[in-house]
């Protein structure tokens, strides 16, 4: 949860809703068809909307029930239930006061102005933000703070029983105040500020007043149910999904705009386009895998080619991997945007040409950058102290990279606490001691089509000849890799590898290797997406 939600004291009513969210281990027959109704109570604007089901159906319970069980030894639905139960300064009980009228789905709205997001950038480089005034759309104002507001909408089967609810609440949770706005009568907690009330058939919880009231304002006018955007990536919802996440690019691109940052220009050059445009994210439980599953409709001339072959052949102990294909196309179209169009304000247009001529006395930057293919990198070893590594770089054209190490090593060898010295095995290329990392040389080489830059002797020549035991062997690899069949793998972590690094690291902290022990749980995390569609997923698989 972001920091600034922080500030609110969460009334019993506000943690009984939230957990609604999250009750599929209580069971249900839902259908999940009704969840994007509830995005009619969510302003048009808001830059993040969340739905979910709170009775799912029953093969997606049972799948919450298993990963809960096997992760923590515990029945998510149980801890919840028992947790609302046993909250302090209350009496509720969810059989009894929260059942009798909880309906099927439940959605969260969260209104923020996105130009808070920059004010750290802009504190450190001197400025100041201008301040934002309150208007009717359920914004909080702003002035220097990271104010929001957001609201809950949750389903009822009986309105009489959710009523009843609230009014009990009202009463113990420190009192409260009585409204009414456009004929729906509320009522504000004395504590936080927080507003409750009943929305057509719908429990409404608003983190102020004014929350509140921007749901009713959206269910009578404008609302993200009625946005194009939301349309089309409502559409996308992955199959079993236990809760959707949906952020629309708009309200980002407005606030650029609004600070002087237009990057319209560059967007086009690269065939980007954001307008109208989001990102909606799945939660998908499986019986032994929670995958995290994407859409996004935002168009670019960019693509991401499939760097799993050269993944595969990076060493067995690998603890991470990521990469990409199609760099020097993608590269070369980015730094000729950069260069016709700028950046308002931090580059101008012809810059970028100027400081890589400047920059290419004995390096051939603009050769290097276009004959890339796939780039990725890894970190290997068990230990802190066996900890390597490697940047990985295919080339369709190696000869400007072997011109211009011998620039690179010459420039190296002036640093007065660095020893250069050639790679062994006429490997084309050079190692560098220093005394930062003893033991573990810098390494940079070429050999082949592949140019490697890496930390450690031994991670680097493996990296450069694929040689040795490398992840294609890893019992870990394929199961992830067969995870991501359909968009392709782009990264890949192993969990029990992790788990070594975290106890080796730890002194002998218990709580540490309680977090390893979870840890290695897992066989795989993955992830993968593919240009065709606009899809992408993260998985993590359990041990079988």
């Amino acid at each position: 949860m972001p920091s600034q939600f922080r500030k609110y004291s969460v009334p019993s009513i506000l943690a009984a809703g939230l957990a609604a969210l999250v009750l599929s281990a209580c069971g249900g027959s839902s259908d999940d068809s009704g969840a994007s109704e509830l995005a009619k109570y969510a302003p048009a604007d808001v830059p993040v909307y969340i739905e979910g089901a709170v009775q799912p159906d029953s093969q997606v319970a049972s799948n919450v029930d298993s990963l809960s069980e096997e992760l923590a030894g515990v029945n998510v639905g149980d801890l919840i239930k028992d947790a609302i139960n046993n909250s302090s300064g209350s009496d509720v009980n969810f059989d009894a006061d929260v059942k009798p009228w909880l309906g099927q789905d439940a959605a969260v709205f969260v209104q923020f102005d996105p130009s808070t997001l920059t004010n750290s950038v802009d504190s450190a480089s001197g400025g100041s933000l201008s301040s934002l005034s309150s208007d009717n759309s359920g914004m909080t104002s702003y002035d220097g703070t990271d104010d929001q507001t957001y609201g809950l909408i949750v389903q009822t089967t009986d309105t009489d029983a959710a009523q009843s609810f609230i009014d009990k609440q009202s009463k113990t949770d420190g009192g409260s105040t009585d409204g009414e706005y456009e004929g729906f009568s509320y009522k504000v907690a004395k504590d936080d500020g927080s507003a409750v009330g009943i929305v057509d058939d719908n429990v409404v919880i608003g983190s102020t007043e004014e929350g509140f009231k921007a749901a009713v304002d959206a269910s009578k006018g404008d609302n993200l149910a009625d946005t194009d955007a939301f349309s089309d990536l409502s559409g996308h919802v992955a199959d079993g999904a236990l809760a959707s996440v949906f952020a629309s690019n708009d309200p980002y691109i407005k606030a650029l705009k609004e600070q002087g940052l237009d990057l319209g220009g560059l967007y086009s050059a690269l065939g980007i386009d954001l307008e109208g445009s989001g990102t909606v994210l799945s939660l998908v439980p499986e019986s032994n895998e929670i995958s995290v599953q994407g859409y996004t409709n935002a168009g670019s001339d960019l693509t991401s080619g499939d760097p799993t072959s050269l993944i595969k052949t990076f060493p067995a102990d690998t603890v991470f991997a990521t990469g990409s294909g199609d760099i020097g196309e993608n590269a070369t179209k980015i730094v000729n945007a950069l260069n016709d169009e700028g950046i308002p304000g931090v580059i101008e247009a012809g810059q970028v040409d100027q400081f890589i001529n400047e920059a290419s006395g004995q390096i051939d930057i603009k050769g290097i950058i276009s004959s890339l293919e796939t780039v990725a990198f890894f970190v290997n070893g068990n230990s802190e102290k066996t900890l390597g590594g490697a940047l990985v770089a295919t080339s369709s054209d190696i000869k400007p990279i072997e011109s211009s190490l011998r620039g690179i090593s010459s420039l190296i060898g002036l640093a007065g606490d660095a020893s250069v010295r050639p790679l062994p095995g006429g490997v084309a290329g050079f190692r560098v001691f220093t005394p930062d990392l003893p033991g573990r040389p810098i390494v940079v080489g070429v050999k082949g089509d592949r140019m490697v830059i890496g930390v450690g002797m031994k991670a680097s020549l493996n990296a450069l000849t694929g040689s040795g035991q490398t992840l294609a062997d890893s019992d870990a690899f394929k199961a992830a890799d067969d995870s991501t069949e359909a968009a392709g793998l782009d990264m890949f972590a192993n969990p029990a590898t992790i788990a070594k690094l975290i106890v080796g690291s730890s002194g002998g902290d218990p709580d540490a290797k309680q977090i390893a022990d979870v840890v290695r749980k897992f066989e795989y995390i993955a992830a993968g997406s593919s240009d065709a569609d606009g899809t992408f997923e993260f998985n993590m698989g359990l041990q079988n």
